[in-house]
């Protein structure tokens, strides 16, 4: 079977990056810089990209997303596929976002692109959906289409739906419905387009710190998993209250279940002998009448007696939320996990053991923002990114970092003295900020 890994990702004019692209060199790769700089834009990028491969619907709210002053906004990624641990070929999607003239937010082109070594690069599809006069290539399968009236005007109708309701055209499981029923299209294409939604689907985990990810852990935690048993895989996001108990139908209660054990094998090494105890209080009706099972989350460290996992703090809580995905990363090439402010919480020493091991020994890969230098001494600088202060080339990596240098030395350095050719601080003034405090104290106190 196929696997697929991100190797690229670029942006173009997509929040505050005019242009900006960062590549993996290893398994796992950090992205850091000051508050405000573009770290999380990647993160909204792959958001972007899981949304329209699963065939959902952007978020009305991502038109904001779109660089103030630009009418679009253009992300690339490049991904590789592996059979039997070789690169077969590789896969270039590209998709534009544009506000139409009532201001909301719709996929205006997708092109997806094939590179098979030694041979040609090969359009396999490309949509333009602001071109009236032919808005799918490769020329002879527009050819085909308009041939057939009927399967022309689904593919019409699909379009529509398309634009009003956010979402990606090759993408729709009615595109591939209807090239399959026609077989209008190569069905090779349509099953390379199939894979990529495979791997949104199942292998592209996308972690923010509001939204789908570990954003309230004071009254619930939004427990991240993917978990396998025999043939059946499970994966996606459970939210579980903290502050009561919680019933939830049998199949699922299971996999929270048998996830737990799976992950309080490595949670206790990590914070030792701490484990996660999944009370089960009893059997308990659904809302929806459905047999189901009362539970409730409890932590317990060596044999003292378990008190309720709410009471933990905030790393150990942030760990939990997604361990059972970092286990899938370490163990499962297919796993892309990236995560927005990993370090929120997590004591800095722990960070960056977790992520020198998963550097040497994943599978899969992580991609992560933070704020904490520690994992700048842990990882190698190829598993580095840092952003700049230039929009038009927003990331980059440490110029002059030789292999026994201290890569968090130099980023403070080029901080304090520059020396990388693009900025990577936007330098701020200590007594502007010290009379700022002293005049807006004065406001306050209403001395102005």
């Amino acid at each position: 079977m196929s696997i697929i890994q991100i190797q690229s990702i670029t942006l173009n004019n997509f929040k505050n990056v005019v242009h900006g692209s960062i590549e993996f060199k290893n398994h796992v790769l950090g992205v850091y810089g000051q508050n405000g700089s573009g770290k999380t834009a990647i993160i909204n990028a792959l958001e972007f990209l899981q949304c329209l491969a699963r065939g959902d619907s952007l978020n009305p709210i991502a038109a904001h997303y779109i660089l103030r002053g630009q009418k679009s906004s253009e992300c690339t990624f490049l991904f590789n596929v592996f059979e039997n641990n070789e690169i077969v070929k590789t896969l270039n999607y590209t998709f534009s976002v544009e506000l139409n003239q009532e201001s909301s937010l719709q996929v205006v082109a997708e092109q997806l692109v094939e590179k098979v070594p030694e041979k040609k690069q090969t359009t396999l599809v490309k949509y333009e959906k602001n071109n009236e006069s032919q808005w799918l290539t490769p020329a002879a399968d527009w050819k085909t289409i308009i041939s057939n009236k009927d399967y022309a005007i689904k593919l019409g109708v699909l379009r529509e739906i398309a634009g009003k309701e956010r979402r990606s055209f090759i993408f729709s499981n009615d595109f591939s419905k209807i090239v399959r029923e026609s077989q209008l299209i190569d069905v090779e294409r349509i099953n390379t387009i199939e894979q990529l939604k495979h791997f949104a689907n199942e292998n592209l985990f996308v972690i923010r710190n509001n939204g789908n990810g570990p954003f309230n852990l004071d009254f619930s935690l939004p427990f991240n998993f993917k978990h396998k048993e025999k043939e059946n895989l499970s994966y996606g996001t459970i939210q579980i209250s903290l502050t009561s108990p919680m019933v939830y139908n049998k199949p699922i209660f299971d996999i929270i279940n048998n996830t737990f054990t799976e992950l309080n094998i490595v949670l206790q090494e990590i914070v030792p002998g701490l484990k996660v105890v999944v009370q089960n209080e009893g059997p308990q009706q659904t809302p929806d009448g459905k047999e189901g099972v009362r539970f409730e989350l409890l932590s317990q460290r060596d044999d003292n007696p378990a008190i309720p996992l709410l009471f933990e703090s905030e790393g150990i809580k942030k760990i939990i939320s997604i361990l059972s995905l970092l286990i899938s990363v370490y163990n499962n090439p297919s796993t892309f996990l990236a995560v927005d402010e990993l370090d929120a919480g997590v004591f800095e020493f722990l960070l960056g053991e977790i992520l020198e091991i998963i550097e040497e020994k994943a599978n899969g890969k992580l991609l992560f923002t933070s704020h904490n230098l520690r994992p700048l001494e842990m990882i190698k600088k190829e598993s580095l990114i840092f952003t700049t202060t230039n929009p038009e080339n927003r990331y980059t990596r440490l110029s002059g970092l030789q292999t026994n240098n201290n890569p968090r030395s130099v980023y403070l350095r080029s901080i304090s003295l520059g020396g990388q050719k693009d900025p990577i601080y936007q330098e701020t003034n200590h007594f502007k900020i010290a009379r700022a405090f002293r005049k807006a104290g004065k406001i306050v106190n209403g001395k102005n």
